[in-house]
């Protein structure tokens, strides 16, 4: 009856060349009979089949395990393999994938077998797929797996290090980390690197870095990648620039680029937006003609560029000489470099001599010229200028302003350049705090200044204000002066600093002390706020009206005032029944609440708004420019934009006299040239109204000595 049962569960019926084949069990064993009820394969192994559990038959040739382990055999019992492997499974009639163990990890490496039992792929990979008319293949690098193709020859046809590929219109799409693709074809040949992008129609629609090419079916360019789009019409591809944008210092083209837009990074170098990415530009021919090279990084002696094709870095001189190169990454500081290879790090000089005798895991910018150096996953000082570096045996180091924090033994503490301890390493962490730095031991604080140990204790502190630390302790706020000395003991719910003069709250009425602990306002003045200092007189609220103390405390201008802001040019705007108007030191009521709103007086005027209309007066209340416009708003040039009630836009100077009158529908004042746009078209004027540049242009814009015109 057992016989019954497992042929009923096991039997499946073969097709082989008209030829059908049991598999049968005995006695727990398990063979093979044909058609005619002959045994061919003794029921002496395990298991017949494959390690997937199926049990089917591939061009005459079927698994088998004994001992745990896996081979391949014949219907006719013909071993074509011993047994080896870890587990074999078909991928196709002919061809069989099988595993064995490594020799240094409990990993399973994968290779695949003919039905000879011949291999065919070497038993090099994590995972083996079938492939189109390859194999798709990975690897495990103890962090990620990366993707390649092998031939049915076994020739690698895409290395193993790509994070997927994939297969579209007879070419492979291979991801990068950072999700760039390399274009291969199905013979291996690389076609494109380092691209974003890409789309088919009717040939391929490539970015790479904002630029845009065209690829033919096969991949072959047909443009190269310098424009903004590709558009297909009737089958062929139409090339679309960029805009144009020159830039021009003085009345003398500086440069010229093609770009969506343009702006002046902090560091001097021009930024061209290109479809979203961005790239640094400088003034140097080589660059300026060669889009591959990806400007990363500028010096008066050096140029850092990537290639946007390769991804490799390299260090130029300024007359575009290759100085070193081939890396993954390069940084400067000075005139030393940290370059990445893989994933060791090297600390090279201007022409790539390595500086550093160990290939390191990390290097990471440190004070002056010097870097921070990581090996064997412990942390070290590099100053290659001395030739000298500390042992690497420190679990953290971050460089602040002048100093390292260091943590030694799970330790924190503070280091010179000179690698001295400026701090023991003893404190739970360390906090950088302005000028000062503060250990941590469980809730004890010990503040420093310049190594300089300052204070004990158990309050918190919290931020720097003007050269003090405001402290904390249970909810209330204290201050401690740079040479350690508590100016204000914990005691108050805030503190504000103003002119270096700090407003102490409690229970809703403040007390004001200067920076050396004297007190100006004493709490039982009842004082609710002060509001700012300027010219000698603070801005204080009492009983919800305002007044003027001076610097020693004394009321110098009643709390008579529903509003006020502080002293400018010897006039503080106030407010009576809602209107503003001006007094001077003495309170002398200068300009009668007349205003619904007013600016301070600079240089001699005031914004006023009346009757939702705006102009300016001078300091006597004489209207400068009358009161008739939509807005006037004053510029950091001293000038003033206008609008009429059309909209319209004009200048005028401080003065009151009209530079340009109102007809631009767009203005900018950028000293002595005046950018403008009428209708969408934008141009630049000087002061007497003549166009610098004609008004005709999509875009302007100045920044410092240049003006950068969209044409």
């Amino acid at each position: 009856m057992r016989y019954h049962i497992s042929v009923l569960f096991f039997v499946l019926n073969l097709n082989l060349q008209a030829e059908q084949f049991t598999v049968f069990e005995e006695g727990g064993y398990f063979g093979i009979k044909d058609q005619a009820g002959t045994v061919t394969v003794p029921a002496v192994y395990e298991k017949l089949g494959w390690s997937n559990g199926s049990i089917k038959v591939y061009n005459g040739v079927i698994g088998f395990r004994q001992d745990k382990l896996w081979g391949l055999i014949t219907v006719r019992n013909k071993a074509l393999t011993g047994q080896k492997f870890y587990t074999i499974d078909p991928i196709s009639n002919n061809y069989f994938k099988a595993s064995i163990k490594g020799k240094f990890s409990n990993h399973l490496f994968h290779g695949v077998l003919d039905d000879k039992g011949r291999t065919v792929i070497s038993f090099n990979y994590f995972t083996i797929e079938s492939f189109s008319a390859n194999w798709l293949v990975s690897v495990f690098d103890g962090k990620e797996q990366k993707f390649g193709v092998v031939s049915f020859e076994n020739k690698i046809i895409v290395p193993p290090n790509y994070l997927s590929v994939e297969e579209k219109n007879n070419l492979l799409l291979c991801r990068q980390k950072g999700k760039k693709i390399d274009l291969f074809n199905a013979r291996g040949v690389n076609l494109e690197l380092g691209i974003d992008s890409l789309t088919y129609n009717q040939g391929w629609i490539v970015y790479r870095d904002g630029y845009a090419g065209f690829l033919s079916k096969t991949g072959e360019t047909m443009h190269d990648f310098d424009y903004k789009t590709i558009h297909v019409m009737n089958g062929e591809p139409e090339a679309i620039r960029f805009p144009e944008w020159t830039v021009y210092q003085s009345d003398s083209v500086f440069l010229k680029w093609e770009c969506d837009s343009l702006e002046l990074s902090q560091n001097g170098l021009f930024v061209a937006y290109l479809n979203g990415a961005h790239h640094l530009l400088l003034k140097n021919s080589m660059l300026l003609n060669n889009h591959e090279f990806l400007l990363k990084d500028a010096s008066e002696a050096h140029l850092v560029v990537q290639n946007s094709k390769t991804r490799e870095w390299n260090l130029l001189s300024n007359a575009g000489e290759v100085l070193f190169g081939g890396y993954d990454s390069i940084y400067a500081n000075g005139n030393y470099f940290a370059a990445l290879k893989g994933k060791d790090w090297s600390l090279v000089d201007r022409i790539g001599v390595s500086q550093n005798r160990f290939d390191l895991q990390k290097l990471i910018q440190g004070l002056d010229e010097q870097f921070i150096g990581q090996r064997n996953d412990y942390w070290g000082i590099i100053d290659p200028k001395s030739e000298s570096t500390t042992a690497y045996k420190y679990d953290s180091i971050i460089a602040l302003e002048n100093v390292y924090l260091v943590s030694y033994l799970n330790r924190w503490g503070v280091m010179n350049r000179e690698n001295s301890w400026e701090i023991r390493p003893e404190f739970n962490e360390i906090i950088s705090i302005g000028k000062f730095l503060i250990g941590r031991r469980g809730n004890a604080y010990t503040v420093y200044n310049q190594g300089e140990l300052l204070l004990k204790t158990a309050w918190k502190p919290i931020k720097e204000m003007e050269g003090f630390l405001l402290l904390k302790n249970e909810g209330m706020y204290g201050l401690m002066n740079e040479s350690g000395g508590l100016v204000v003991y914990p005691e108050y719910d805030s503190i504000r600093v103003w002119n270096n003069h700090f407003e102490l709250r409690n229970n809703g009425v403040v007390s004001l002390i200067s920076g050396s602990g004297k007190k100006i306002l004493n709490q039982n003045e009842n004082y609710q706020q002060v509001r700012g200092f300027s010219e000698g007189y603070f801005l204080v609220e009492k009983e919800n009206r305002w007044g003027f103390v001076d610097e020693q405390g004394r009321l110098r201008i009643s709390n008579r005032y529903d509003n006020a802001r502080v002293f400018n040019e010897g006039r503080a705007p106030i407010s009576l029944r809602g209107k503003w108007g001006f007094i001077d030191y003495e309170e002398n009521l200068i300009i009668q609440p007349y205003y619904e709103n007013t600016s301070q007086f600079i240089k001699g005027l005031a914004v006023v708004h009346r009757n939702g209309k705006s102009g300016l007066i001078d300091k006597n209340g004489t209207e400068v420019l009358e009161l008739i416009w939509k807005s006037v708003h004053r510029l950091n040039t001293g000038n003033y934009i206008v609008q009429d009630i059309n909209g319209q836009y004009g200048l005028v100077n401080e003065d009151g006299s009209f530079i340009l009158r109102p007809a631009y529908d767009h203005l900018s004042d950028f000293e002595n040239q005046v950018v403008v746009s009428k209708r969408g078209a934008w141009g630049v004027l000087d002061y007497s109204g003549q166009q610098i540049y004609k008004i005709n242009h999509e875009d302007v814009k100045v920044v410092g000595e240049f003006t950068m015109i969209k044409n």
